[in-house]
């Protein structure tokens, strides 16, 4: 059984409707608050009455970085605009979030052995993928993949905030699971959930990597805080659901994790650098 006081609701926008699997490291805060992008420094969850310490999510963290460590991305981006015409470009981005919405809620469902709920006739091709090439080798309903809160209620890790205090960084994990295909061995990872009108290549995909690589150590943090509550996890997984149906499972351990792992400590490093910058400005 976990530690009921590792899993507390955050608040944000007012509304404690959100869990928070948090570090305890002395007196942590019960509340979490959030602050909007002010004057260049990016936006930011903070301890309730305490803005001077700020957690920030992984999109600000590689928004902030990426022209560091990816010069070409928004010249890339920019091209691709160009060539597709703005109104297609941002109608494929709306449908890309759309169905992002689509199987985060769905794989929650999934978790919670609920119906995956209703799904429109454009996102179907999504749901396929989801259902056909990624839920069918995910494993739920462990007690290692859930935890209890202090009313006794066990709430499966789906859809909650894991947060790291010492390197000031937060995420919301899609799913704590276990992987049940020939070459994993049934262990458990962090997955993340993502959505696509088509495979991209594997430069393209790298960011996704590296985020679900960010959760994954935020979530170990905690396990190492409390071994006695929580077993740290194996590695990382990227499902990828597609709009013609298809869907692909991408499982990322050892050495490969590793890579990762180092590309997201020079992501950190970047990022407080920069944001030192700004701050002293």
């Amino acid at each position: 059984m976990i530690d009921p006081a590792l899993y507390i609701p955050t608040q944000r926008y007012g509304k404690p409707n959100i869990w928070n699997l948090k570090r305890l490291l002395g007196d942590a805060p019960e509340y979490l608050d959030y602050q909007c992008r002010q004057g260049g420094r990016p936006s930011f969850y903070y301890p309730k009455g305490n803005p001077s310490q700020p957690l920030y999510s992984f999109s600000q963290i590689k928004s902030t970085v990426e022209p560091i460590v990816d010069p070409d991305a928004q010249s890339n981006l920019q091209r691709w605009r160009d060539r597709v015409g703005e109104d297609e470009a941002n109608r494929i981005c709306n449908e890309s979030k759309s169905a992002g919405e689509m199987g985060h809620k769905a794989l929650e469902n999934w978790s919670q052995n609920k119906p995956l709920g209703l799904c429109s006739m454009d996102m179907m091709g999504y749901r396929q993928g989801l259902e056909n090439h990624v839920l069918p080798y995910l494993q739920r309903g462990e007690s290692s993949l859930s935890v209890v809160d202090d009313n006794g209620e066990v709430y499966v890790l789906s859809e909650v905030f894991v947060a790291d205090f010492d390197r000031n960084f937060i995420g919301r994990l899609d799913l704590v699971t276990r992987i049940n295909t020939e070459f994993c061995d049934n262990r458990r990872v962090l997955l993340e959930l993502k959505g696509g009108r088509s495979p991209k290549k594997l430069e393209y995909m790298q960011p996704h990597f590296i985020q679900a690589v960010a959760y994954q150590q935020a979530f170990n943090t905690v396990a190492d805080a409390y071994p006695d509550y929580l077993e740290s996890l194996d590695g990382v997984a990227i499902a990828y659901m597609y709009r013609d149906g298809n869907g692909a499972l991408i499982p990322i351990f050892g050495e490969e994790l590793e890579e990762y792992e180092q590309q997201w400590e020079q992501w950190l490093d970047c990022f407080h650098d920069l944001l030192g910058g700004v701050q002293a400005a």
